[in-house]
């Protein structure tokens, strides 16, 4: 009788254990698609198709100025990000006359033009592809440009880092689509 209940609050203890474990498995899948933000701090990534078909990776800080007319709020790649002879730019703002916060966590519709965005409830884009900066020859989509429509969610800030993901489709001026996907970012406060 005793090996009998011994046996049995073994059996008991591993069956518990491996129900236990067997919830432990990645936690991610239980996350809303496109908040996950897995990426190295400092970074930017994301997928573009149409004009270019491609994968693209470079650095990312965020920009938050309170000290002129316009005040804005700023997610930009550091430096260019290189391919196929180009060097791509990307930028998301928010523009206000008064001043301006880090956005709160939350889902942002991405509209094109700046003056769109001095509510800060949306997102304005830009992304662009120049062969010669200093003359900025090359194609631009979005920002001022041509339509743009997408969202930017932002799933966490702090006074040192900000974290979100993002998706759009924008337009050059001649016409011309980009569309980018699987977007994610962790900029960190850019330092003067």
């Amino acid at each position: 009788m005793q090996n009998f209940k011994q046996i049995h609050i073994f059996s008991l203890w591993l069956l518990a254990s491996l129900a236990l474990f067997s919830c432990s498995k990645d936690d991610d899948e239980n996350e809303t698609p496109g908040t996950t933000v897995n990426i190295e701090d400092g970074r930017i990534a994301f997928e573009v198709s149409g004009f270019e078909n491609t994968f693209m990776e470079g650095d990312v800080v965020y920009y938050l100025n309170n000290q002129y007319d316009i005040k804005y709020f700023q997610i930009a790649d550091n430096e260019a990000i290189t391919h196929n002879d180009a060097m791509w730019h990307i930028t998301f703002e928010q523009n206000s006359n008064n001043e301006i916060a880090l956005p709160e966590p939350g889902e942002y519709p991405i509209v094109q033009g700046l003056t769109d965005t001095y509510d800060q409830t949306s997102f304005n884009a830009t992304i662009s592809a120049w062969t010669n900066v200093m003359t900025e020859t090359g194609t631009t989509f979005g920002g001022n440009n041509g339509a743009v429509t997408g969202t930017l969610t932002i799933v966490s800030n702090t006074d040192e880092i900000v974290k979100g993901t993002f998706s759009f489709e924008a337009f050059s001026s001649e016409g011309e689509k980009i569309t980018v996907t699987n977007g994610q970012f962790a900029a960190p406060k850019n330092t003067w």
